[in-house]
């Protein structure tokens, strides 16, 4: 079943590049223009910035995320159909993980070289950000399942997961800083894959009832 949506999704996402695409330019003109703002390169500002990059671009993204079907009424075709919620959350979460996550990482390393970021930096920021994109996956799926009903709520998706995605950052930032020194090993990249696991178990069910929600009564 989560196979499915996943084959699924994947193939949606490849006839709809052009979203992925805008998100890779926003991540790089935000980094561009925050160089600009900050008088040149700062390379020990770099893993702050790509951490925001990275996550900006991949919420803006949002409305894409369950909207669409939600207003052709796939998601209740999915219901009528014998797909649990949960299958359906799982397939979509691991796709907007591949699709809509997995380009921003892998853009990351060019980027840190706008930065002037060192190889160990870099490394740093990319492993941080990957350890970190399963809570990131997990609270926009909470969102944008919140949000399916609701036409242009793209920005609103931003604003309501930002505050969830606050711990994840810090200590995202914090463990691409210290990676240079302390290497996997150090607390911060610990603590970062906690959260992401705390996110997974809680943003599932949440998103399964927010499905629900809005798929009214059975």
């Amino acid at each position: 079943m989560i196979g499915l949506i996943l084959r699924r999704e994947l193939k949606l996402a490849l006839r709809g590049a052009a979203g992925t695409g805008l998100s890779l330019a926003f991540m790089a003109l935000f980094v561009l223009l925050s160089g600009l703002a900050l008088g040149g390169s700062r390379p020990e500002l770099g893993p702050g910035l790509l951490w925001l990059a990275a996550t900006l671009s991949a919420l803006l993204a949002l409305d894409r995320l369950y909207q669409p079907d939600q207003q052709s009424g796939a998601l209740a075709q999915f219901h009528l159909a014998g797909l649990s919620a949960t299958s359906v959350a799982l397939g979509k979460g691991l796709a907007f993980l591949l699709t809509g996550l997995a380009p921003l990482i892998a853009a990351t390393p060019l980027l840190a070289l706008m930065l002037q970021m060192d190889g160990p930096a870099t490394q740093g920021a990319v492993l941080s950000l990957l350890i970190g994109a399963p809570a990131i996956a997990a609270y926009a799926s909470v969102t944008a399942a919140l949000l399916a009903g609701q036409r242009g709520g793209g920005v609103l998706a931003v604003i309501l997961t930002s505050p969830l995605l606050i711990p994840v950052l810090i200590f995202g930032i914090e463990a691409a800083n210290v990676f240079p020194e302390r290497g996997l090993g150090a607390m911060q990249f610990r603590i970062l894959a906690g959260l992401s696991f705390i996110a997974v178990a809680l943003g599932l069910p949440a998103t399964v009832a927010a499905l629900a929600a809005n798929r009214g009564p059975s």
